[in-house]
């Protein structure tokens, strides 16, 4: 028994481990559960949370999440929520480790915006983006990646008109729901959470090889900065078919322009500038690039 007991938890923290490793410097770590306790932690309904003491190592840990009573098919079980500022990207991929159960359990992932400013999460008055249910029903850990995109996120919200722009104001946390299905087998239950972070997603369009314009959809430029949330510096890279004049110019999400990063000739082929930020605050960041011929714009996030 102790042999598959610590079999189990090597497992665990080298998944952990290639996991953390593989996360480059700009990817926003909302919890990393490293440091040995739950800050920003609450929870509701019908279960708990606690850090995992008993199987620890010096730089991971996860949260425990269990059911205080027997819980039956069909049922709202309860909430975990991280309360924690984050200015996340649409396009970009938020990743959750989650144990699973082995019964018809499923977990729906939810990022919290407080719309009217007063600290607390109220489905009355905010709005969330919620993720499709997430079966639990397996054994052991999994990895799960959910696309920041109107395709894996639904809008949920009171307010008329709410739509993916809220991404360009600070989210207020995270939230997982957990909600057990038809074929549930009543008892009670013990699941885990585990490193929760969000990510670029390198998924780039590649250009149709001998045309010089770009399909619909892609950048004619071959823009893009990198990273993409940033702090406080970020490198904007393009390319310039043939030798222009160019002018690249940074503008708040208001439209106001806050920085002029290049004005002037360049030759063709590839180039990078970089934008610091740090004298500004969080929040969406437009930059354009001008020739003659052409003009661009792309939507870059600050999150301090």
């Amino acid at each position: 028994m102790m042999k598959v007991i610590t079999r189990f938890v090597f497992t665990f923290f080298a998944l952990i481990f290639s996991f953390s490793t593989a996360l480059s410097q700009s990817t926003n770590v909302i919890d990393g559960f490293a440091d040995h306790k739950l800050p920003g932690w609450y929870w509701g309904g019908n279960i708990s949370m606690k850090y995992s003491l008993s199987q620890d190592n010096a730089e991971n840990g996860y949260g425990i999440v269990s059911s205080s009573t027997q819980i039956t098919p069909l049922s709202y079980v309860g909430i975990i929520r991280k309360e924690v500022k984050i200015q996340m990207a649409e396009d970009n991929i938020l990743s959750v480790m989650l144990q699973g159960v082995s019964n018809d359990l499923s977990a729906t992932v939810q990022i919290l915006f407080d719309k009217n400013n007063d600290s607390k999460y109220d489905e009355d008055k905010d709005t969330r983006l919620e993720s499709k249910p997430i079966s639990l029903n397996f054994s052991g850990w999994k990895e799960f990646h959910i696309n920041i995109n109107e395709n894996e996120l639904k809008i949920i919200s009171k307010i008329k008109g709410e739509d993916f722009s809220i991404l360009e104001g600070e989210a207020m946390g995270i939230q997982v729901a957990y909600q057990t299905g038809k074929d549930y087998r009543p008892a009670t239950f013990e699941t885990g959470i585990a490193l929760i972070a969000e990510r670029p997603n390198k998924e780039v369009k590649q250009e149709t090889a001998g045309n010089n314009d770009p399909a619909p959809g892609e950048s004619f430029f071959s823009l893009k900065n990198y990273p993409n949330p940033f702090n406080p510096e970020t490198t904007i890279s393009y390319t310039l078919k043939t030798a222009s004049n160019v002018k690249i110019t940074v503008y708040d999400k208001l439209g106001r322009e806050v920085a002029v990063l290049v004005d002037g000739a360049q030759s063709d082929g590839d180039h990078t500038v970089s934008f610091n930020a740090s004298n500004f605050p969080s929040g969406v960041y437009f930059y354009r690039v001008k020739t003659a011929d052409k003009t661009e714009v792309k939507k870059m996030v600050l999150a301090k």
